[in-house]
């Protein structure tokens, strides 16, 4: 009988409280729906070097923003914006790195505050472009998911989604020209 309870008590929590999973890409991309305009010398003229930073989620903790999962949402974000270069021909190379990941423990409402590093540099001449970090919160709210793991999740999943946006917007403010570079504020 106490096999019964406890298996019973063990099956419960599972169903209520979840095991994590990583931040998918799908919920973190950014599509075309987004419309920026960019210098025509980004038109398929970066490739996605490297992306670090990230950890892979551990089910018996929380969820966590892994690299592959956020090396292809930026890609695919890349793609949508028609920034990525289709071959080996690119003229910039980007890369990313997640910096910082700042997590409640627990709550009602969870906030997920992501920091990334992007760079993007010139390959022909290594000059630097772009070096910036951006900071980008995002709360996932009780109505968002009732588990708070699954809630974590969202927030994770937003607070990316919410950084290639604003690196996406930042990068539409950048106009090249052969002698210098400039970020335009808007």
């Amino acid at each position: 009988m106490n096999l019964l309870k406890i298996s019973i008590v063990t099956l419960s929590a599972v169903l209520m409280f979840g095991c994590a999973s990583p931040a998918q890409v799908k919920n973190m991309k950014v599509d075309e729906s987004v419309n920026l305009a960019f210098d025509e010398n980004l038109n398929s003229a970066i490739e996605l070097n490297q992306v670090g930073g990230g950890e892979e989620t551990n089910p018996m903790w929380t969820s966590e923003i892994g690299n592959k999962e956020f090396e292809a949402a930026l890609k695919s974000s890349l793609k949508s914006q028609y920034l990525l270069s289709r071959d080996s021909q690119s003229i910039y190379e980007l890369s990313a790195t997640l910096m910082e990941v700042e997590q409640p423990t627990f709550g009602l409402d969870m906030e997920v505050t992501s920091t990334v590093r992007y760079i993007l540099v010139e390959k022909s001449t290594n000059q630097i472009i772009f070096d910036e970090l951006i900071k980008a919160p995002f709360t996932a709210t009780f109505g968002d998911a009732f588990s708070g793991v699954e809630r974590l999740k969202v927030a994770n999943e937003g607070s990316a989604k919410s950084n290639i946006t604003k690196f996406l917007q930042k990068l539409s403010q950048l106009k090249i020209d052969s002698t210098k570079v400039t970020l335009v504020s808007k």
